[in-house]
């Protein structure tokens, strides 16, 4: 890979890393960046992120979907239900532990292509599915951190949801930019209406983040998604997959650091070793590309 390649490779896991730290403070206010922030509701920061995303991409919504069905259902698992999970699992886990967390996605999705693709698994996949659940199960199983492993299991919901997502996917590949602007046109409606049910004062919270919450949301939108998105998958075009996939789990180590770094993120043997162990499994996948499911669609899951 060449030197510039891998820069702009390394400066978007790095992206995607600090990104947990920025929906932490989205949502909860931490680490007291700005005064009397106290965070946004979860939906409400979801609905945002959505509008936000689907207003910019708003000209790439043509030609549009062949099959509309799978679209929503893509839409709703990779869009507004797994973001919601993510963002309301951050209430409680910390930005390291949800980094770590949300790496279930790539087993996650290579079971469900076994199950409804008819992938065939090998011994080292099945040792590295095998490896990654374990690792997340040390973390989770702290009778000590309650709050802590509530947040994680929301996490591994949202893992999930992303990966059911990817299936989909395959039913109707589209191209990153194309993808994304349906995905926020599909997603907003329904974050909207159930923020409107279900939260209050949306708005004054959203009002007390002055300028830290603007930038925070639209680093969200335009670093994550679209700079992001776009490098990774125009890097995908020049260079084999089984080399692209692996290299990002940069990503979720930039992650566990800037949550011990800006967060003050507690760290403890558990998760250092069940985090390794879980980085490690999902490693042993990506260096066993799946057949049946895209290797884009699966290094998606360090995007969240």
């Amino acid at each position: 890979m060449r030197m510039r390649d891998f820069l702009a490779l390394l400066a978007v896991c790095i992206v995607w890393g600090l990104n947990f730290v920025v929906a932490k403070f989205s949502v909860t206010g931490a680490p007291g960046w700005v005064p009397g922030f106290e965070g946004v509701p979860p939906i409400f920061f979801a609905f945002l992120r959505f509008v936000v995303l689907y207003a910019m991409l708003a000209p790439w919504l043509r030609p549009g979907p062949a099959d509309m069905k799978t679209m929503v259902g893509i839409a709703l698992c990779m869009g507004a239900l797994q973001y919601v999970l993510m963002f309301m699992g951050l209430q409680w886990a910390t930005p390291s532990s949800m980094a770590i967390a949300l790496q279930l996605g790539v087993p996650f999705a290579t079971i469900l292509s076994v199950v409804f693709l008819k992938e065939k698994v090998g011994l080292i996949r099945i040792l590295g599915i095998l490896v990654a659940f374990a690792g997340i199960i040390l973390v989770v199983a702290d009778p000590a951190q309650i709050d802590l492993s509530l947040g994680m299991l929301i996490g591994m919901g949202a893992a999930f949801s992303g990966a059911l997502g990817m299936i989909l996917v395959k039913r109707m590949p589209l191209d990153s930019i194309r993808m994304q602007a349906w995905i926020g046109l599909i997603s907003w409606p329904p974050l909207l209406a159930l923020s409107l049910v279900f939260e209050t004062d949306q708005l004054g919270a959203a009002l007390s983040g002055g300028w830290w919450f603007l930038a925070a949301l639209l680093f969200t939108v335009v670093l994550v998604n679209i700079f992001g998105h776009g490098v990774f998958y125009s890097l995908l075009q020049r260079y084999d997959a089984t080399l692209i996939a692996p290299l990002t789990l940069m990503a979720p180590l930039v992650g566990v650091i800037s949550g011990l770094v800006l967060t003050n993120d507690p760290i403890g043997w558990r998760l250092i070793v069940g985090g390794g162990l879980t980085l490690a499994g999902v490693a042993v996948i990506a260096l066993r590309q799946n057949k049946k499911l895209p290797t884009a669609a699966l290094a998606r899951e360090k995007t969240l």
